[in-house]
């Protein structure tokens, strides 16, 4: 494996508080995601996504290098569960807004939660566990889930319509609402959060709204994407937080720097559930990785 180009950068100035992460080891090369919370309770510091990075990202260097993809998925998913043991000998049951293990039993939003795309050397694979990206010599694999694309609607509907109150409320006509003009706050996901959180039911889950997510409850038979590649093959892994991927950094650089100026809400070319936000490097944390198998 000959790494090519590397980055990863979090959305905060504060780069402790990024939840991604990139791990190349002689054995595997991957890019994990820690979820954007969605935690009532909070009992996780400095948050889920940052916390489910760090483990993922130790259990993945820390695997045998013949690991299969199951094997891979058994080892990732344990290290989560695991933390719910190790949280709930620390704090015991719910006391003072602190969760025990059983509430993320039933509470999924609670849960730890991470995507990871992983290149195993020496199986000569990519395995897909959510919705991170790959690219293999230019042919992307479509990893959008249904959720998401639903939810993405919604709060573009959500923002278009705050817009035209805004409109009707000022009579300026250059005005926008602040989700769709990038401001520092985000109405228009306010007003879908509880949504977001009923997302987290159909995790692990089959069926039209059903996904795969790391947290410590998958199903050891959910069917994951594995994408071969032969010897020779240049390989993109990333994470959503570039929605437009390309086959360099630069030219995955330049889609987002466009959408910030030509659609910062997110609402119109490419709907997310969040946007641009001022004060932040970008809607998102992202990771980009270019190497030749």
């Amino acid at each position: 494996m000959r790494i090519i180009e590397r980055f990863c950068r979090g959305k905060h100035a504060d780069q402790s508080l990024n939840e991604d992460g990139l791990v190349v080891t002689e054995d595997f090369a991957a890019v994990v995601d820690g979820v954007t919370g969605k935690s009532l309770r909070h009992p996780w510091k400095p948050s889920g996504g940052v916390v489910a990075k760090d483990l993922l990202a130790s259990a993945i260097a820390g695997l045998p290098g013949g690991a299969s993809m199951r094997e891979a998925q058994r080892t990732l998913d344990g290290r989560l569960r695991n933390e719910y043991a190790r949280f709930a000998a620390v704090h015991g049951d719910v006391t003072s807004g602190d969760a025990s293990s059983r509430v993320f039993e039933v509470e999924p939003w609670e849960r730890l939660q991470a995507n990871a795309v992983v290149y195993s050397v020496r199986r000569g694979e990519v395995w897909l566990f959510g919705d991170c990206q790959v690219m293999v010599d230019g042919v992307q694999v479509p990893t959008l889930k249904r959720v998401d694309e639903l939810l993405g609607k919604l709060r573009s509907f959500a923002a278009r319509a705050l817009a035209l109150r805004a409109d009707a409320e000022t009579r300026c006509a250059a005005g926008q609402s602040a989700a769709e003009s990038g401001g520092s706050v985000d109405p228009a996901r306010d007003l879908i959060m509880p949504f977001l959180r009923l997302q987290t039911e159909f995790a692990n889950r089959r069926g039209e709204y059903g996904y795969f997510v790391f947290d410590g409850f998958t199903d050891p038979e959910y069917p994951i994407h594995v994408v071969p590649v032969e010897p020779g093959a240049e390989v993109v892994l990333a994470s959503d937080g570039y929605p437009l991927l390309r086959s360099t950094l630069a030219g995955s650089e330049a889609e987002l720097e466009r959408l910030r100026h030509e659609d910062p809400g997110l609402v119109r070319e490419y709907r997310s559930t969040k946007g641009f936000t001022a004060g932040l490097g970008s809607f998102d944390d992202r990771t980009y990785l270019r190497f030749i198998a």
